[in-house]
């Protein structure tokens, strides 16, 4: 399926998951776009546009974990990178959309099993300048408590799917006991917000909302925890490419599906600069060797 180190596919993820060989995926990892939050392409397959999240953005979401649970390998894990998302203000909403429930509750729906997630630290005072919620503003505090509320954390959901693991995760490039002492915490609180990759190439002309990438660590820890080396990680919602450029720096391959035309086109970037740093370690390791 990988003819090389990487391929990412230029189109809609859920058409062409459609195609893809079952039980052909090591791992997943990504972001689903987040409706009405942040809008990624005007095309109507891009969920990110959908305000509906009981409707089309809900209908959407559940094909895509359906073909999801079918190429991710038995016993094998799916991390999905979530966070609530506040209701639409100019439309009468109130209140926050539970768009991690919603997430849990379709990919179980799909036959994924829920294991477990990961709360990931936001600071409140740079959430609210960046997205300027009264909720979390001095003005708000000093208008009226009762509308205040804490920053909005990200959610890492642990999904495994169902059967048993034929090739077990542990060895070469693993993780110390160290690692897993911190790691085992139910929230991380020391994931830099700016540790992402360089946003700007993505931009396009006609974008409406800022790129939201995934932070590099978080990504490190998730591939290092849930893959062996040389196993295939799988982004759907590829964006530019931080899953798969972390992932090709720690000897894994990488599968992905993107829409945008400049996502596509910095991905591939990203995902060469990666392998060149890959090639650079493995000459440098082979000198030191000898």
């Amino acid at each position: 399926m990988i003819d090389g180190t990487f391929h990412i596919h230029h189109g809609d993820c859920i058409e062409h998951m459609a195609t893809m060989e079952a039980a052909s995926m090591d791992m997943a990892v990504f972001s689903p776009p987040f409706p009405s939050l942040y809008a990624y392409t005007s095309e109507a397959s891009d969920i990110g546009n959908s305000e509906d999240l009981g409707g089309d953005a809900r209908l959407h979401l559940g094909f895509f974990y359906r073909q999801l649970a079918r190429i991710v390998k038995p016993g094998r894990v799916v991390c999905v990178h979530v966070c609530q998302i506040p209701r639409m203000k100019r439309t009468g909403g109130v209140g926050l959309c539970d768009f991690r429930g919603l997430n849990i509750r379709l990919g179980e729906r799909s036959g994924l099993v829920y294991e477990y997630d990961w709360l990931i630290h936001k600071n409140p005072q740079a959430q609210a300048i960046r997205t300027k919620s009264r909720e979390l503003q001095f003005s708000g505090l000093e208008a009226d408590r009762a509308k205040t509320r804490g920053s909005l954390g990200d959610y890492i959901i642990k999904f495994r799917a169902p059967g048993d693991n034929e090739v077990p995760i542990r060895g070469e490039g693993g993780v110390s006991r160290n690692e897993w002492i911190a790691w085992a915490e139910a929230s991380w609180t020391d994931i830099r917000e700016t540790d992402t990759l360089n946003v700007k190439a993505g931009r396009g002309e006609d974008d409406t909302k800022h790129i939201c990438p995934l932070q590099l660590g978080v990504i490190d820890r998730l591939v290092r925890l849930f893959s062996n080396p040389n196993e295939i990680v799988f982004s759907p919602f590829t964006g530019i490419g931080s899953e798969g450029y972390v992932a090709v720096k720690h000897g894994r391959r990488f599968y992905g599906c993107e829409l945008k035309d400049e996502y596509h086109r910095a991905a591939i970037e990203n995902l060469e600069k990666a392998v060149a740093y890959s090639e650079d370690q493995m000459a440098l390791f082979a000198g030191g060797a000898t």
